[in-house]
């Protein structure tokens, strides 16, 4: 007598681990090789050139090994920010969209398991495997940047923000659960993948215009130095007689102490001001972000368990 996949003497994870151990071999070997190339990236950001002036001292080769030392980081940062999520939106629909399209899911419920339990055990699955893979390039990739030449600047670019931080891990399980409603929603494979890439890209898109508003900015006042050099500039201008700040008001390239309270003078102003997040807001602004996309991927879960079941008959 064959036993069908989702047998309860099998046990629904077991089922599900079968049923998709391809796509779990394929990711689990695509994080092996991210791994390696961090690794190597990180090997390559200990060569004694790229710490120095090495374009403008010491001669072409150093010079080279600088810019692909810079630009294989930066393409690191992107695979690893974008890539595990648009994989997560994909697997959430394909895994959900392919079972109610071929009718597997149906032949599941007539098997005592619920139809709950089979989107949980759906979800759980690939969130603990997408999780798991993207938290050790998450985590990988900070090792390569902040060991490396650079020392962790560029933390406030999106790329840098994503791979580096908490927030990149919690955007895959968001792409997972959209993938999954979305499946839910249409029950075909393409257009819940193409309505779950463009939900992924959407949210990025206000993640990154709603960052700086996440926690209070500080002004500093006087000419920008150093200090601001690490920080997200979020506003710049001069403060006037009157106290009014005015943004976009500069001095320019001038240096001179003299110069520039010429400058001021020119244009009605006593000092200049900025108002920044510094780098002791990257982690506050972190785990602020990474809160409210867990809230919105845990709503998007509950909205999918609720069209799961409005649909049933």
């Amino acid at each position: 007598m064959t036993t069908l996949p989702y047998s309860p003497r099998h046990g629904l994870i077991r089922a599900v681990l079968r049923l998709h151990r391809v796509p779990l071999w394929v990711w689990t070997l695509s994080v092996v090789a991210g791994a390696s190339g961090l690794v190597w990236l990180h090997h390559l950001g200990q060569e004694p050139a790229l710490y120095g002036d090495s374009c403008g001292a010491t001669g072409l080769l150093q010079c080279a090994t600088e810019l692909r030392y810079g630009s294989t980081e930066l393409r690191s940062a992107q695979l690893v920010a974008w890539l595990p999520c648009g994989i997560a939106a994909c697997a959430g629909a394909a895994l959900i969209g392919r079972e109610l399209e071929h009718g597997t899911a149906a032949l599941a419920w007539a098997q005592s398991v619920s139809p709950a339990r089979w989107l949980a055990a759906k979800l759980a699955v690939p969130a603990v495997a997408l999780l798991g893979g993207a938290a050790a390039l998450n985590l990988l990739f900070r090792w390569v940047w902040v060991s490396g030449p650079d020392g962790g600047v560029n933390r406030w670019n999106s790329e840098y923000f994503h791979a580096a931080g908490s927030v990149g891990p919690v955007y895959v399980l968001l792409g997972l659960a959209l993938g999954a409603l979305a499946a839910l929603l249409t029950r075909r494979t393409l257009p819940a993948t193409g309505l779950a890439l463009a939900g992924m890209a959407l949210a990025y898109t206000l993640g990154d215009q709603a960052r700086s508003s996440l926690w209070p900015a500080s002004e500093v006042r006087g000419p920008w130095g150093p200090a601001l050099n690490q920080a997200d500039q979020l506003e710049a201008g001069m403060i006037t007689k009157s106290g009014e700040h005015v943004s976009g008001l500069a001095c320019g390239d001038q240096t001179v102490p003299g110069d520039l309270a010429t400058c001021l003078s020119n244009h009605g102003a006593v000092d200049f001001y900025a108002k920044i997040h510094p780098t002791s807001h990257y982690w506050p602004i972190q785990l602020v972000e990474t809160g409210i996309v867990l809230a919105l991927a845990a709503a998007v879960v509950a909205a999918a368990f609720r069209v799961l079941r409005r649909s049933l008959p």
